[in-house]
């Protein structure tokens, strides 16, 4: 993540200094670490450019593309199971400079105590926020939510492919797996997906998901759960 101030890569390099920290030298394509590989270690980009990335269904999804000045790497530190949740490959000839979890313990040891006080507070909310955005969502329940919501306000009928799409960005999943819930909530009879409906869609022979369900989200969790779409 970008790093708030000047966006000079001597500052930084003038801050560390102070301490024992290392700077590497990464080649262009260079992979820095792997999407699940143990890592306790988190960089200060000072040079050059970084990809990071990780394996969204099965296909490459790029996160973000880091320039000077931008730290990176940092969520290992927080994890107990010093786990890398994305890949990090240099773009171009970078610098980073190195920073693992004693540098951190050792500075916040080190500070007085009402920033030592701060800095373990944010430490530990930083952890809690870390394992919080990890958890995988709900796709199933998720996408139930969002059809209710349409449903609610009166839509019933939606582009089937749009909708697709959407549904994949805002769950960061393949279209794929969206189509599988979908058919899973057409067997189950709450949704229909068809060629045929007021919105105009036929007419240009585009597909149309009509919402068939009065309240859907209720109906679902009135039943427990049992009819969240399975995937088809």
């Amino acid at each position: 993540m970008p790093l708030p101030g000047s966006r000079d890569s001597s500052v930084v390099m003038k801050r560390v200094s102070q301490g024992s920290f290392l700077q590497r030298t990464v080649l262009k394509h260079n992979v820095i670490f792997n999407e699940g590989s143990k890592g306790e270690e988190a960089y200060i980009l000072v040079e050059g450019k970084v990809e990071i990335s990780g394996n969204v269904d099965g296909r490459k999804k790029v996160f973000a593309v880091l320039q000077p000045v931008s730290i990176f790497g940092e969520m290992a530190l927080f994890l107990e199971s010093h786990g890398r949740t994305a890949t990090a490959i240099a773009l171009e000839d970078s610098k980073v400079v190195v920073l693992n979890g004693d540098d951190l313990d050792g500075y916040i040891a080190s500070a007085p105590p009402t920033i030592q006080a701060i800095l373990n507070v944010m430490v530990t909310r930083l952890k809690h926020t870390t394992k919080k955005a990890l958890r995988a969502p709900n796709v199933p329940m998720g996408i139930v939510r969002v059809l209710d919501l349409f449903e609610l306000n009166g839509q019933t009928e939606l582009l089937y492919d749009s909708a697709v799409r959407h549904l994949a960005d805002i769950f960061v999943c393949s279209p794929a797996t969206i189509e599988g819930y979908l058919q899973g909530l057409s067997t189950q009879g709450h949704v229909v997906i068809d060629a045929s409906g007021t919105t105009g869609a036929a007419a240009t022979g585009r597909r149309v998901l009509r919402l068939v369900t009065p309240h859907l989200l209720q109906t679902v969790i009135s039943n427990g759960g049992k009819d969240k779409p399975a995937e088809g």
